[in-house]
């Protein structure tokens, strides 16, 4: 818990008023000062203990800030105290946010419109306070920064608590547009009218990207990769089943006989799109989608585009040993990338010149996933990375039982499943939070030429939500086709303890588990 010395601060805000804002030439009162830090750190606890609070409290708390806050006018004092001026803004809007989500269950469009744009507000703030730039201040500034406790660590603990709304919302935004969805695709089933712009329309209401690069016969590349730690992007993701009927609809417009397909159009990289479409289809449980895209329609629709656009391949998907010649394979146009060195876990294991029969990194994929399959973790539960030349694969957080007694299956895996395969993380860390003396553990598996690294920092309960909640649900494509001559397997095993109600789950290091008592308890077969 942070704790925010407040007589200090107030004793030695005459000092810091003489001093920053004398050489920043500054005109005001101390008073602007004093609201600005009250209100970060009073913003900041109500955000962090949200579920502590009365709601009555919070929004007598959210009224009170805004209208101290919105009283700061001076433009000069607020560039001066920017990032705070930002963050603390960024606060306010990501608990408004949060407060709107628990207290109307059944919103309208237009109101989660309006919610979304309160949350949009709260990552601006995030943003605009550039925390990146931290370390370089004046140590006067920074001085006043630690007397409040805002430091990098809060900022860790806001992008998380924003993350997680964030996560919300998507799910409800997702929901709000999939009765749309459905019926676009059958009136395309019924009608043979494809609505591709209204589809573009109904997740451009809440700004939702929608690829057309099926329908355009091009690839999307990655974009350049961010280096900034402190910044959340904005950007919300289209749930994996509205994309099947987006990608569905794509491929059956150009399957029909009227279409004109584009200048330059590469067959190759049409099929590539399908054999995509088929690879999401594979892992989805949503009924309707399991409903309308059976096999037959697939077998179907892959027909009509064989007429259409002759080809060799003679099967809907191809044999996985032809991918790397039949199609290109590009890297997903996000890359998250398993930490390395990798956070020091409770115990790790390293098998060399692993399973050398297994030539792709998809062929030892698909070795991974039917063990875990076997041991109860379904492809919802496993969690992919870009790790060196080779990728890691990790499991969600798993209850596990020490005197080796299984726990129900019900209760064996704490997520709330989210948009796009990813977590209510609100959920997994409540349901955590509350339980009495408990066990949790994550597998990670490394598969690279050479054996992971661990570095000297631990792995925490809230790293391991931002693992994550930054992964694919399954192996990126340009992986799955790539070789390795000789292969290395490192397991990572991270043990979380719970002591007691309340308490942080905290990493075991005790040493008393080896990987294979966690493997046999897991139920997960022999690897090597």
């Amino acid at each position: 818990m942070k704790f925010f010395k407040i007589l200090p601060c107030l004793l030695l805000f005459s000092f810091f008023i003489n001093g920053v804002m004398a050489n920043h030439r500054v005109n005001t009162v101390p008073n602007d000062t004093i609201s600005l830090a009250q209100a970060y750190m009073n913003l900041y606890l109500t955000s962090i203990y949200y579920d502590s609070i009365d709601a009555d409290r919070i929004s007598k708390i959210l009224a009170f800030e805004k209208d101290e806050m919105d009283q700061i006018k001076n433009r000069t004092f607020i560039r001066t105290f920017q990032p705070l001026h930002s963050f603390t803004q960024s606060i306010w809007y990501q608990t408004q946010a949060k407060r709107l989500y628990f207290n109307d269950s059944k919103p309208d469009r237009n109101t989660l419109r309006r919610y979304k744009s309160v949350l949009d507000r709260g990552i601006n703030f995030y943003n605009a306070a550039k925390l990146d730039e931290y370390p370089s201040y004046s140590m006067q500034q920074l001085s006043f920064y630690e007397i409040i406790n805002f430091d990098l660590d809060a900022a860790d603990d806001i992008r998380s608590e924003i993350y997680k709304v964030k996560t919300q919302y998507n799910s409800l935004f997702n929901e709000n547009i999939y009765p749309d969805f459905q019926r676009i695709f059958l009136k395309a089933k019924e009608r043979n009218r494809i609505e591709l712009d209204s589809l573009t329309f109904y997740a451009g209401l809440f700004e939702i990207p929608l690829s057309m690069s099926t329908l355009n016969n091009t690839i999307d590349f990655p974009n350049a990769p961010s280096f900034k730690s402190y910044s959340i992007n904005p950007d919300y993701r289209l749930e994996n089943r509205l994309e099947l009927i987006s990608r569905y609809l794509q491929l059956k417009f150009l399957a029909t006989q009227r279409t004109r397909p584009p200048a330059n159009f590469n067959t190759e990289t049409l099929y590539h799109h399908y054999d995509e479409f088929m690879e999401m289809l594979r892992f989805e449980e949503d009924e309707f989608i399991k409903k309308e895209l059976t096999p037959e329609v697939t077998a179907l629709l892959f027909r009509q585009l064989k007429r259409r656009y002759p080809s060799r391949r003679s099967e809907g998907i191809r044999d996985e040993s032809l991918a790397a010649i039949s199609a290109p394979n590009p890297a997903p146009n996000i890359m998250y990338f398993f930490p390395n060195p990798a956070p020091k876990s409770s115990t790790h294991q390293i098998i060399k010149n692993f399973k050398p029969d297994l030539q792709t990194l998809n062929q030892v994929d698909l070795f991974f996933r039917s063990k875990m399959q076997e041991a109860g973790f379904g492809s919802n539960h496993l969690h992919y990375y870009y790790d060196m030349d080779g990728y890691a694969m990790t499991t969600s957080l798993e209850k596990f039982n020490k005197d080796g007694t299984k726990v129900s299956s019900d209760k064996r895996f704490t997520e709330s499943m989210g948009e796009d395969g990813k977590f209510s993380y609100f959920e997994i860390f409540k349901s955590i939070f509350f339980e009495v003396e408990s066990e949790f553990r994550m597998f990670a598996f490394v598969v690279a030429s050479k054996p992971a690294t661990l570095g000297g920092n631990i792995m925490t309960t809230s790293f391991a939500e931002e693992i994550l909640q930054n992964s694919y649900p399954t192996l990126p494509n340009d992986l799955k086709v790539k070789t390795l001559p000789t292969k290395d397997l490192t397991i990572l095993v991270y043990h979380f303890h719970q002591n007691d109600i309340g308490q942080v789950p905290e990493l075991d290091l005790s040493g008393s588990w080896e990987v294979q008592d966690h493997l046999r308890s897991a139920g997960i077969p022999a690897l090597n």
